[in-house]
């Protein structure tokens, strides 16, 4: 059974209704696994400024170094999160600093507004 472990120094100074979604679904991908997921990245380190997700408590990141499948661990994580808050891919591919990043998507607000949540069962997102 896997589980979520959190790599020495990572900090969550905030975590946003996003962030708590995006933990949840990584237990639930997780908890089949023969491996363990490692958050690198939460509210703490280097990203792209002030308005970046990790700073609001909108964005992991998670080590693939040592996943056996990193496609497929994507693919459970993109799939039990849904495509139309959230979005994950595989950042710095190839490098060291590979990793997997989870975040709320740009542009949208979780949990969404009853608008959004109107159109979306119009739209047939739901």
């Amino acid at each position: 059974m896997g589980v979520i472990r959190i790599k020495d120094g990572v900090l969550f100074t905030k975590i946003a209704p996003g962030g708590f979604r995006i933990l949840s679904a990584l237990d639930v991908v997780a908890e089949p696994l023969t491996y363990d997921l490692e958050i690198t990245s939460a509210c703490d380190g280097v990203h792209s400024g002030p308005d970046d997700p990790h700073h609001s408590g909108n964005a992991y990141d998670i080590r693939t170094h040592d996943l056996p499948d990193k496609q497929e661990t994507l693919k459970s994580i993109q799939f039990e999160l849904g495509d139309v808050h959230f979005y994950a891919f595989i950042e710095a591919g190839g490098t060291s600093n590979e990793h997997i990043h989870i975040q709320v998507k740009k542009g949208t607000v979780f949990p969404p507004s009853d608008v959004e949540q109107v159109q979306e069962a119009v739209n047939g997102e739901n």
